[in-house]
């Protein structure tokens, strides 16, 4: 039985992948923060921070996101390969994310009126 080796990967495309799971992770993390303080009463600047925090996370995850984009095509040139399709779903899904809670997080600062500090 012969074992096979995956394919090695750059060490720019490892660094893209960790660097969009990193602003993920903290997208979700301050978007979790900030539902949890809804309903525990946190005050009015740390909620406004976290809205402010999740603006910038989401940014740099559509940002990250799109230079996976480019990656990702940029690598699977020679053919397309179903690892690479795979991992061009879950950046074109993560840089959707980003944008989104940027833009929602960005629309409940301007509703709330908190533009103040």
């Amino acid at each position: 039985m012969r074992i096979s080796r995956t394919e090695k990967k750059t060490v720019i495309a490892i660094l893209v992948k960790r660097t969009v799971s990193f602003f993920f992770g903290m997208c979700f993390l301050t978007l979790f923060f900030y539902g949890i303080g809804t309903t525990q009463g946190f005050m009015d600047i740390t909620q406004l921070l976290l809205l402010r925090l999740s603006i910038v996370w989401g940014l740099f995850l559509g940002v990250g996101s799109l230079y996976g984009i480019i990656l990702t095509f940029w690598l699977a040139r020679k053919g397309w390969k179903f690892l690479y399709v795979r991992g061009l779903g879950a950046y074109i899904f993560l840089g959707i994310f980003g944008v989104l809670v940027a833009a929602a997080a960005a629309l409940i600062i301007v509703t709330a009126g908190g533009n103040e500090i």
